[in-house]
């Protein structure tokens, strides 16, 4: 992880956290897949994975030594930034990237890589099925931003969440407009089906 996203972490406190617990409960949640899986009963699958993990401070404590900046490599952001924003931050902050539409003058991205967006073990125990339609900005960069469900599946168990988090992921060829690449609003549909 670059020492840019260590000390941007810092700035996130909340959803850093929020970010620690989804990822502690979807390892919890799989290891309780599994041992059902292989016979347990779900109590016992739940005691065997809270087990196997561990201390979920001292997880959390770990996740924080990896994603967060020590405070000398914040010192010397603290730096840079100063000198960012007395040479050229005025000039970068006066300019807002454009977002647009797909229209005839703008093509559409193309997703070109991505992660797909995992079932919970409470929707795949609930049989939940259908689709997520999601709104987002795709940069000129390819990233994926601003991410927002239009028309949600299901906010109880996890896959208006899951589905945010997979497309946040995604990167994409740009849509373009007049050959160069440009910040494009589109909406995707992610479906949630069952084997």
């Amino acid at each position: 992880m670059s020492h840019f996203t260590r000390v941007a972490n810092l700035l996130r406190g909340p959803s850093l956290e929020r970010e620690f617990d989804d990822e502690i409960r979807f390892h919890l949640e799989e290891r309780l897949r599994r041992n059902v899986a292989a016979g347990m009963t779900p109590e016992a699958a739940e005691g065997d994975a809270q087990r196997r993990f561990g201390s979920i401070e001292r997880a959390k404590a770990g996740m924080r030594a990896a994603r967060l900046a020590r405070p000398s490599v914040v010192a010397l952001a603290l730096l840079a930034a100063t000198i960012f924003f007395a040479t050229a931050g005025a000039m970068y902050f006066g300019t807002r990237e454009r977002i647009y539409d797909v229209t005839s003058d703008v093509s559409a991205p193309v997703p070109i890589a991505g992660p797909h967006a995992q079932y919970t073990s409470a929707a795949m125990h609930e049989k939940i099925q259908g689709t997520v339609r999601l709104q987002c900005i795709v940069r000129a960069n390819g990233a994926c931003s601003d991410v927002t469900v239009l028309r949600s599946l299901d906010k109880t168990f996890g896959l208006d969440d899951q589905a945010v988090r997979a497309v946040r992921e995604w990167r994409f060829r740009p849509g373009t407009r007049a050959g160069t690449p440009v910040a494009t609003r589109v909406k995707v549909d992610l479906r949630f089906t069952l084997r």
